[in-house]
């Protein structure tokens, strides 16, 4: 695998990760303001500081991280030479957690080879077609097309489309 193509992929993974998370924020704001601008209107009973869930939190252990948590665990071990408590206390959570990218960065930052327990290029492809969806999902919904709007005209004119929309 061409060494150039994982950092352009990685480069790209880390943007788009960095982008969910600014949509992210920038969603939970706009829903706030969305649940009090609709709530009579639309009679929303939701409190506007409802919590808005992640959708992907079903991620599964998978052998490869079994086997890349193996070989990390000999190298980070405090007990040898090489270990560190702190690092060893992380590789556990970011495992139970099922961070692959975390723990392909400690493999990194150990230099430990993990390229026989993982395919980097499957990892980053799989996970920027997870992160272009969920950008795409964020710029589709009604809250963030109506919280987009600048115009106040504009903006009341989509107001009265949603409310006709739903039948209000």
């Amino acid at each position: 695998m061409n060494e150039l193509y994982l950092k352009k992929l990685k480069s790209e993974y880390d943007y788009l990760k960095s982008e969910v998370k600014c949509q992210s924020i920038l969603f939970k704001k706009a829903k706030v303001e969305f649940d009090k601008r609709f709530q009579n209107k639309l009679d929303l009973n939701v409190p506007t500081n409802k919590k808005i869930k992640d959708e992907d939190k079903s991620k599964k252990r998978t052998k490869s991280l079994d086997k890349v948590y193996k070989k990390l665990a000999q190298k980070i071990h405090p007990d040898k030479k090489t270990g560190d408590t702190d690092d060893f206390k992380r590789l556990k959570q970011i495992v139970d957690e099922y961070d692959m990218e975390a723990v392909i960065d400690l493999a990194d930052e150990y230099d430990v080879d993990i390229s026989v327990e993982i395919d980097e290029e499957e990892f980053f492809i799989t996970n920027i077609n997870k992160l272009k969806g969920k950008l795409q999902f964020y710029g589709k919904t009604l809250i963030m097309q109506w919280y987009n709007i600048d115009d106040d005209s504009a903006r009341e004119n989509f107001e009265n489309f949603i409310m006709t929309s739903l039948g209000k």
